[in-house]
Formats: structure tokens, C-alpha cells, sequence
């Protein structure tokens, strides 16, 4: 296993660009309470006039769906607040290898996707169903989407894990990450509110790696691909 603490060098640097289309109705909101000015009850999150998908909030889920490829391999997964004694100790799992924990930096960073064009906006109606009676328990309320088809910009930087133009066969985080941009692009991922119901579908349209390696005390382009 390859040191996980190693974010005091930098060896390998690869730098992920592409663009993000929510094929379904997405809203990453603001709470169960909406700003003040907002004519909703649940309106989508902003920054200044524009939506935003934050990186945390895409992080959350890229941490899951790698969780889940480990589970179906059987092996164990654990929430990033509750440590191991072993991770404690510094033998950390891979996912934490990749996304951090409260003792470990992460390896992977994702930056807030904003809409590289229209962001079209919509209301919708809803109601909470009493799952006791049947009746209306709460509602009606108003939630606030971002339209299908919306654009966005994406961007994430791997660091000291070696995924492209090869992986790292000995390194288990490349294979994860790996598999994790394959669902990402072929299947999608569910971001945001409503999942439930299906929405918030994103899917990677299209994305582009570039590679940095350290060699001879400079840093040199080792390849660039289509994902």
C-alpha cells in the first residue's frame, strides 16, 4: 500500500475538466428554510444570482457510490467520523485514502459546478402523505428545480494517485476512482434533494484528464485523454 500521507510532496498531479447535464429535475437547496426574499419554501442553493452544485455536496456522493463498489467486493466501509483504531494508528482504509478523514487530507478535490449557460428554473407543488391515514400531514409546499438539461461546468484535482494515462495496479484508490468516473459517465450519479423520486440525475457528458509527473526535479506533462 502506498503512503496515504504524502501530501507533503507532490508527485503526480492529474487535473479533471469536463461538463455535467442534470437529466433530471435537480434542487441542492438552501435547508427547509428558504432566504427570505425567496417566493418558495425550498429553493435552490445560489451563489450571488447563480445555481450552484457545491463540490461537497458532489464529494458526499462520489464517497458513497466508492463505499458501495467496496461493499459489493465485500469488504468493510466506515463513516468518516467514526475512526477505526487502526485508522487512528495510520493505516487508513482507501476511501479515506482518497476523500480524507478528521486525520487525513484528502487526495481528491472537486470544485462547486456552476451552469456554463441558462440555468432554467422551475416550481414545483408538493405535498407530505401522513404514511399512518394516508392524509395530507404537511403541505402544500413549493420546491424550486433546476430544469433538465442544464449545463455545467466540472472540475476535480487527483493528487499523488495515479489513475492516468495508467493506473497504479498496487495502488487500490486508482482502480477506485477509476470505476467511480466509469458510473459517473456511463450511469450518473443522484445529487441533491429528491432522490427518492428520481431526481437529480447528473451524469459526466464529457471530461478530459491531463497529467502531471514529477521526473528529473521537473514537473512534466505524462499525457492527456478523453474519460
Amino acid at each position: 500500500m502506498p503512503p496515504y500521507k504524502d501530501l507533503d510532496r507532490l508527485v503526480i498531479f492529474t487535473s479533471i475538466k469536463g461538463t455535467l447535464v442534470n437529466k433530471t429535475p435537480l434542487r441542492v437547496g438552501t435547508g427547509r428554510e428558504a432566504p427570505l426574499e425567496s417566493p418558495v419554501d425550498m429553493a435552490v442553493y445560489r451563489v450571488g444570482k447563480n445555481p450552484c452544485i457545491p463540490g461537497s455536496s458532489l464529494k458526499g456522493v462520489m464517497r458513497s457510490t466508492v463505499e458501495m463498489i467496496l461493499r459489493s467486493q465485500n469488504k468493510q466501509t466506515h463513516p468518516p467520523w467514526e475512526l477505526p483504531e487502526s485508522e487512528k494508528k495510520g493505516d487508513f482504509c482507501a476511501v479515506c485514502g482518497i476523500f480524507g478523514n478528521q486525520e487525513l487530507a484528502a487526495h481528491f478535490r472537486i470544485y462547486d459546478a456552476y451552469p456554463t449557460g441558462e440555468a432554467p428554473l422551475f416550481v414545483k407543488p408538493g405535498v407530505a402523505i401522513d404514511r399512518d391515514f394516508g392524509s395530507v400531514a404537511q403541505g402544500p409546499f413549493f420546491e424550486e428545480f433546476v430544469a433538465p438539461g442544464t449545463e455545467w461546468e466540472f472540475r476535480a484535482d487527483i493528487i499523488n494517485i495515479k489513475v492516468f494515462p495508467e493506473r497504479n495496479q498496487t495502488d487500490e484508490r486508482a482502480s477506485l476512482l477509476y470505476e467511480l468516473f466509469k458510473i459517473f459517465k456511463n450511469k450518473g450519479l443522484q445529487v441533491g434533494a429528491r432522490k427518492s423520486v428520481g431526481a437529480g440525475l447528473v451524469v459526466l457528458k464529457k471530461g478530459r484528464w491531463e497529467t502531471f509527473e514529477l521526473k528529473d526535479g521537473s514537473f512534466t506533462n505524462t499525457g492527456t485523454g478523453e474519460l
